[in-house]
């Protein structure tokens, strides 16, 4: 055979055989690529799994706190309303824990972890349990003792250890799987990258969709991380949210009984101090040995009223009368007041912008609003200090609003407060408005300053931030809504003080229908109203008020609180009122406002308010301005239709 057909057959030889070793290549380098898909895959779902038991044992965690914060709220209420939280966060722990046995089944220390949070979780609900059972039998206090001692902590103590170990267990397994696969990729790549030199173009393509491949799921990994970051902020801020309204809810319930006994307390010293200023020449030094106790007294009463509308506003239900402010104009007014309160030693700058949007909120709340800021300002800076005052427009994005959850994007007015003094340091800036907590030493401050502002502007439907570092100072950031709708912008006139004018007093013949479920304010009110000369008709119950508003006798007026037992309230007693007396004139009165006839913390059109605790002056003033605003040409009785409406009721 020639030479060169032996050379021939020997390069065929040899090209089959380079073909035969290219294609091998080539089908090792698209199994290795097949492997390394299904480990990227089974990669990322064992992440998703980790995350998944994470949050399930979390989720556990939080639905036991708040059964035993149920059965707290029960104790202090004794509303068994507030009991549907307890078993309905029972039920979804017992949930959890078998979600998360069935998703650690193959995990056998896991497994004994959980059966460890099954022990712990029934001693829990066998205690919250005899804790409901001994609060309904009346024995609250062994109830509260219960859920205090020394084996509830234990008993909170495990589960979080429990859900602690479970959570450093999957994150290390995490690390080990992920190292692995790390470990695999690497030897894959190797692989792939030794076909792709022999295989050439097919190996570049190869090569090129193994990178592609590699890129996908780091970016995975990092989409997962980052939303898992997220995710755990977003429950941070909502847990929060939910504690602050939490207690802003039993603020305001105590809030509205403080008020009723406040009132009947004021209302009372009140009328002690008119007979005393009455009295007879015989008896003038007894009642000025009387007097300046009956001062302090009443002096102590009016500091307990302003407390608790702090507690109002903190837990934001107050009632506001939001108009269109010019918040510069309102900054200007009041800088001579700050001068005064802050002292010679702070310097006082204003930055106001110009052409800034008028806001809308209620304008004496905002003077508080500043002065409280100003206030906390000086107590940061006993030395003295630089103090700015800032105005601007703001806008507030979509991506910022979503950090929070409470807060809408749009056109914001600014209110800033900055200043030179202590700051505040990270570990409590965080808690800075939950209310009494404060870092003044005892007596010196209540703690409600930053909690009524925080609750103001978020009535309001503002936004509000603090920043600060320790050693140079605090920055307080206001966002108040800007006004859209068109009215005149005003300014909330500075108060001065004014000597009392004598209280007005009654026309002839005229006649009020109160209409109050507490006792002792009923009776406070009832004595005023006749000291005044007017007639009064009272009723303890909404049954009793309509069949004397049925009665052909006079009423000139129907003075009611808003809050009434029943199904009942003020404003539906109004309702009806008006349709057996048309035109009849209605001031409520309450201690703690609802949505009866505030919406949105502002008081609904052409209602009338008296607030809680009131005086002998309160009382007749409001009274007097709204008979003479309505000034009926004839006594207001029941029509025909509403007589027949109210016997047929």
């Amino acid at each position: 055979m020639p030479a060169r057909l032996v050379k021939a057959e020997q390069l065929q030889r040899k090209a089959r055989l380079i073909n035969i070793i290219g294609f091998t290549l080539v089908l090792a380098a698209a199994v290795a690529m097949a492997i390394g898909l299904v480990w990227s895959r089974i990669a990322d779902m064992w992440v998703l799994h980790t995350l998944e038991v994470q949050q399930t044992a979390q989720t556990l965690l939080i639905s036991t706190r708040d059964a035993e914060s149920a059965l707290r709220s029960f104790l202090l209420s004794s509303d068994p309303d507030d009991l549907k939280p307890l078993h309905s966060s029972l039920e979804a722990a017992r949930s959890e824990l078998d979600k998360l046995r069935s998703l650690t089944a193959d995990n056998s220390f896991q497994q004994a972890r959980v059966k460890k949070l099954d022990d712990l979780l029934r001693a829990k609900v066998e205690q919250l349990s005899k804790g409901v059972v001994s609060a309904k039998e009346g024995q609250r206090d062994a109830a509260l003792a219960a859920i205090n001692s020394r084996e509830d902590r234990e008993l909170l103590s495990g589960i979080r250890e429990q859900v602690e170990a479970i959570f450093a267990t999957e994150r290390d397994l995490l690390a080990q799987r992920q190292s692995r696969a790390a470990l695999l990729r690497y030897v894959l790549g190797g692989l792939i990258g030794f076909a792709l030199l022999a295989a050439l173009v097919l190996s570049a393509i190869l090569a090129g969709s193994t990178r592609e491949a590699l890129r996908g799921l780091i970016t995975r990994t990092a989409e997962l991380e980052a939303e898992s970051k997220l995710r755990h902020e977003a429950e941070e801020t909502l847990r929060q949210t939910q504690k602050m309204v939490a207690v802003g809810q039993l603020s305001g319930g105590i809030a509205h009984d403080f008020n009723n006994l406040l009132t009947i307390i004021i209302g009372n010293l009140d009328t002690i101090r008119r007979q005393i200023e009455k009295a007879p020449q015989a008896a003038l030094d007894f009642a000025a040995k009387l007097t300046k106790p009956v001062q302090s007294a009443i002096k102590g009463a009016d500091s307990a009223a302003q407390l608790t509308q702090r507690l109002l506003a903190f837990s934001r239900r107050q009632a506001l009368e939001p108009r269109r402010v010019d918040l510069n104009r309102l900054v200007t007014d009041m800088l001579e007041i700050l001068r005064r309160s802050l002292g010679e030693d702070v310097n006082i700058e204003t930055v106001l912008a110009a052409g800034l949007w008028p806001t809308f909120a209620d304008p004496h709340q905002v003077e508080g609003v500043l002065l409280n800021l100003a206030l906390n300002a000086k107590g940061a800076m006993p030395r003295g200090g630089h103090l700015t005052i800032e105005t601007a427009n703001a806008y507030l994005d979509d991506a910022y609003t979503a950090q929070f959850g409470d807060v809408e994007h749009g056109q914001y007015v600014l209110l800033c407060v900055t200043d030179t003094g202590s700051g505040i340091p990270p570990v409590i800036l965080d808690k800075v408005f939950e209310p009494f907590f404060t870092t003044k030493p005892r007596g010196e401050g209540s703690g409600l300053g930053l909690a009524m502002v925080h609750g103001f502007v978020k009535q309001s439907g503002g936004h509000i931030r603090i920043y600060s570092e320790e050693g140079h100072g605090t920055t307080v950031k206001v966002y108040l809504p800007r006004a859209e709708h068109s009215e005149k912008v005003v300014v909330a006139p500075v108060g001065k003080l004014t000597h009392p004018a004598p209280a007005p007093s009654a026309k002839t013949g005229e006649t009020i229908l109160v209409v109050e479920d507490n006792d002792g304010v009923r009776e406070y009110a009832k004595e005023v109203l006749e000291n005044l000369g007017f007639k009064v008709l009272e009723a303890a119950e909404v049954e009793e008020a309509l069949r004397l508003l049925a009665d052909p006798r006079r009423i000139d007026l129907l003075f009611t609180d808003v809050v009434l037992p029943g199904a009942i309230n003020g404003s539906v007693l109004a309702i009806h009122a008006r349709d057996k007396r048309p035109g009849l004139p209605v001031l409520y009165t309450t201690g703690y406002t609802r949505n009866a006839i505030v919406h949105q913390g502002r008081l609904d059109p052409d209602v009338h308010l008296l607030n809680k605790p009131y005086t002998q002056q309160d009382l007749a003033r409001k009274v007097r301005a709204l008979l003479d605003a309505f000034s009926p040409k004839s006594p207001r009785k029941p029509g025909r239709k509403s007589a027949k409406k109210s016997l047929k009721a």
